[in-house]
């Protein structure tokens, strides 16, 4: 049993040397470094849109392919289909085809294909991780103070947009290095995707930073007089109910009530 784990750990020593030579090249290679964290940062972006939204049919090979097809939003996915995101969703996804293939990473998946070692280099995704996190403070220092609120649904939803927001800078400042090196068509259409996610963004943000702490108690009971004076009124939102906006008409009733007692 010793000599196994003596052999074990040569063999895992010998792994961390030759990761670390890789990375040693790796942060010498600009243009490896910019091709490799340009990917890392799309590919998380379109990751975190797919599970935050809860994007169905969403696979590796339709991404090769480039076949996604991203449906409407609705107020079950999220806070925040108002703003009408599926164009920027999708055009995200797409532009991770077109790198796979600007970067010639088609066979991505294949683990014995050398492009691969990058990807899985502990090194090279503890750089990644570093770069995300400075970028994901920075962010959450500018938006602190719209951070704090009582809905923890409108709270989660605020962190969840800063994840994507840093992933998109990332993915922006890197690609900025490389998209002259594209074909026509590739590089107006991520120019495009850039324009539009830009434009996109900056209304979240004016949002954010004008709207501070969403009432929801207030929009129930304006919802109720909506209902009440005859309009057909969808209790969709995360949250919102009837029976909810009765209770807290009812309790300010007895609060003033009380107080004029």
């Amino acid at each position: 049993m010793s000599s196994l784990r003596r052999i074990k750990k040569k063999k895992f020593k010998e792994e961390i040397t030759e990761k670390a030579m890789d990375y040693t090249k790796f942060v010498l290679d600009e243009n490896e470094k910019t091709k490799v964290f340009s990917m890392m940062a799309l590919s998380n972006l379109c990751k975190h849109y797919r599970n935050y939204f809860s994007i169905p049919n969403i696979t590796d090979k339709n991404l090769v392919k480039g076949d996604t097809k991203i449906s409407r939003l609705s107020e079950e996915q999220t806070l925040w289909c108002s703003f009408e995101l599926e164009d920027i969703i999708q055009r995200s996804f797409r532009t991770l085809t077109r790198l796979i293939e600007e970067y010639d990473y088609e066979d991505l998946q294949n683990p014995k294909q050398r492009k691969i070692k990058d990807f899985k280099n502990e090194f090279v995704v503890v750089e990644f991780s570093k770069i995300y996190q400075k970028e994901l403070i920075k962010l959450k220092i500018k938006f602190n103070k719209y951070l704090k609120t009582r809905y923890k649904e409108t709270e989660n939803a605020l962190k969840q947009i800063l994840v994507i927001f840093a992933y998109y800078n990332i993915f922006k400042a890197q690609i900025c290095n490389k998209i002259k090196d594209f074909n026509k068509k590739n590089r107006m259409y991520i120019k495009t995707l850039i324009t539009k996610t830009d434009k996109k963004f900056a209304e979240m943000e004016e949002v954010i930073v004008e709207g501070g702490e969403v009432n929801h108690e207030e929009d129930m009971l304006s919802l109720l007089e909506f209902e009440e004076a005859g309009f057909d009124i969808k209790w969709v939102g995360k949250g919102y109910s009837r029976e909810k906006a009765l209770k807290i008409r009812k309790s300010r009733c007895q609060e003033t009530s009380t107080e004029n007692g």
